[in-house]
């Protein structure tokens, strides 16, 4: 009976314990919500202050003691009638204001709100000046050249800022046509437009950020340098000793069959350890090249990065190569290594790596390469080291050579 007695009081105890807990609870809860319809006004910020930065603001301001306020926003008036905003909530004290094309002189204001949404009276800052944006200098440094094909725009982005790279050019009826756009925050690369005529052609570059803030263009005078693809229905496989075999039956010729969906590759089968490397294999082009430019394609299971993907390469060539295998006729044309836009460790990856590798991995051979009609490709260890490698397709481009 005792025993029953006391479990009967803990029971209570405990339960009152609960519903304390429970109805403080909801009394704080109804505390930090104000009623929808509450037309109190919010008191306003203090103090502000800025401090300039590429393209954007930093704000700073001392906060109302208000139980009614929620949080504050910072509104500005572009010089295209676009307003930029940016907030902040009741326990942070600054802000920042981005978006701004230039380091003009803009007026800020700045609302205190409440939790039903009503503002304050604006307080407002005046002769504020943001630092030069991004884009623009990165536009300062640009460089537009001729490329084969085509051309091509050089850019570097120290910051690693969101920018688009586009390139336009005019066409033979005398407007410009959208070439190629680079969605990149990369500290350095190129776009390329290929495609064009071998006559002098106006190109044109600009540089986009992310709130569409567009330089101006730099237009260059340009006469693309002469290419064709290689045809490919004249490779065929030159096996010399010391070459890699083919396994699972993704063979050698399937490398520049026109099509880099799954199970059309070439994929090595050494097995042994310690593993080879580097790995090897040759192809006869059946003509004689001056190469301008190499293009190769990995794996999409293994996101053309990871896994037996190979990301560094180099390109032999040769008229006479020595039936032994042997390097000694060989001349190193060109090193082709691949890079991930993001530079983030093996095995992670972005949405511009993912673009980037699908897109293909391209490499403009040096200035004064020796003409070859053989073709060795000398693979180095991929990131995973298994013993194998595999990629989906090759494309060259070049002159032939009499």
């Amino acid at each position: 009976m005792n025993v029953k007695t006391g479990n009967l009081k803990q029971a209570i105890c405990l339960l009152c314990a609960v519903m304390t807990t429970f109805l403080a609870g909801s009394c704080r809860e109804e505390e930090r919500k104000a009623p929808d319809n509450d037309p109190t006004v919010p008191g306003q910020i203090t103090n502000p202050r800025w401090e300039g930065l590429p393209g954007a603001v930093k704000l700073t301001y001392d906060l109302p003691n208000d139980p009614v306020f929620s949080y504050v926003k910072a509104e500005c008036v572009m010089k295209n009638g676009q307003v930029r905003e940016a907030k902040a909530s009741a326990y942070l004290n600054r802000m920042i204001l981005e978006g701004f094309a230039d380091t003009s002189v803009y007026t800020v204001s700045l609302y205190s709100v409440s939790r039903s949404e009503v503002y304050s009276e604006a307080v407002v800052i005046r002769d504020v000046k943001p630092k030069n944006p991004y884009y623009l200098e990165v536009f300062k440094i640009l460089d537009l050249y001729a490329d084969f094909g085509g051309a091509t725009a050089s850019f570097i982005n120290p910051d690693s800022t969101d920018l688009a790279i586009n390139i336009a050019y005019i066409d033979s009826t005398g407007y410009w046509t959208e070439g190629e756009t680079l969605y990149t925050n990369r500290k350095a690369g190129y776009v390329s437009q290929r495609g064009v005529d071998t006559v002098a052609t106006v190109f044109g570059v600009v540089v986009r950020d992310r709130w569409n803030n567009v330089s101006d263009t730099l237009k260059r005078v340009l006469k693309p340098l002469y290419e064709e693809e290689l045809e490919k229905d004249l490779f065929r496989e030159y096996t010399l000793p010391g070459d890699e075999p083919s396994a699972w039956g993704w063979t050698l010729p399937m490398l520049w069959d026109g099509s880099i969906a799954e199970g059309h590759g070439f994929h090595t089968e050494n097995k042994a350890t310690p593993y080879k490397w580097p790995q090897s294999v040759t192809i006869d082009l059946g003509k004689n090249y001056l190469f301008s430019r190499f293009k190769f394609w990995n794996r999409e299971i293994e996101q053309y990065f990871n896994g037996r993907c190979p990301n560094k390469l180099e390109i032999w060539g040769s008229n006479q190569p020595a039936a032994d295998g042997s390097w000694d006729s060989w001349t190193l044309l060109m090193t082709a290594q691949t890079q991930k836009p993001s530079d983030l460790p093996d095995g992670d990856y972005t949405e511009e790596d993912l673009e980037a590798g699908k897109a293909g991995f391209e490499f403009s051979f040096p200035k004064g390469v020796a003409p070859s009609r053989y073709i060795r490709l000398n693979v180095y260890e991929p990131p995973t080291n298994v013993g194998q490698f595999h990629m989906m397709e090759i494309t060259f481009w070049g002159v032939e050579v009499n």
